[in-house]
């Protein structure tokens, strides 16, 4: 049988086999990366001080499944609590998109930074309220950030919970300093981003709420 011309030549299907095998790893789930990888504490615990850079991806998939074994591991041997990936999301911001009170509680009991903002400036808090993960959200109300931190499109908390109707919060979140009258940068209060958006009780909840 004729060997197909492909196969003859190396130098053309090994770059495209290496592209299928890093595409297949980033498909999995962050548990079954971390499995793959052979990443648990007890390997990262041998080491004295591990390079950042080659723990990346362990880092952030630990926070997003909520291993704090790994993180704690990780940060014992020196990696930075506060990296980011290439689109500026923390291990604190992944914990609490991911709903990990857990990892949450740890990384901020190590000294996290809870306010740090993602490339747009959206920080864990809003992740957790666009998530609808009010538990979350509530932690993170408990830290030493400015309520009225406002992301790159000058929106802060309470746009973000009347934007997506998170109406169970918005009492705790004006009654911590949130401003009802605060506007964003087309000029929109967080009753107009409700109203934009269609969500009556938000609305009513706002309106009840203005200065």
């Amino acid at each position: 049988m004729k060997t197909p011309s492909l196969l003859r030549r190396p130098s053309l299907w090994l770059p495209l086999l290496g592209v299928l095998v890093l595409a297949g790893t980033w498909l999995m789930s962050p548990s079954l990366r971390l499995a793959v990888h052979g990443i648990d504490a007890d390997s990262i615990g041998k080491a004295h001080y591990v390079d950042a850079h080659t723990y990346d991806d362990a880092w952030f998939d630990a926070a997003r499944v909520g291993r704090v074994d790994i993180l704690g591991a990780l940060l014992d041997a020196g990696y930075p609590i506060d990296a980011t990936t290439k689109s500026g999301y923390t291990a604190t911001i992944l914990a609490a998109y991911d709903e990990q009170p857990a990892a949450l509680d740890y990384l901020l009991g190590r000294g996290a930074n809870a306010c740090a903002g993602d490339r747009n400036g959206n920080t864990a808090l809003m992740g957790a309220l666009y998530k609808g993960e009010l538990d979350i959200a509530r932690r993170l109300l408990k830290t030493s950030c400015l309520i009225d931190q406002a992301n790159n499109a000058g929106e802060t908390a309470l746009s973000f919970a009347a934007m997506f109707g998170r109406v169970g919060i918005m009492r705790e979140l004006v009654d911590r300093g949130a401003d009802p009258g605060h506007r964003d940068a087309q000029g929109s209060t967080p009753y107009q981003v409700a109203e934009k958006q269609g969500n009556q009780e938000a609305m009513r909840v706002l309106l009840r709420m203005a200065p």
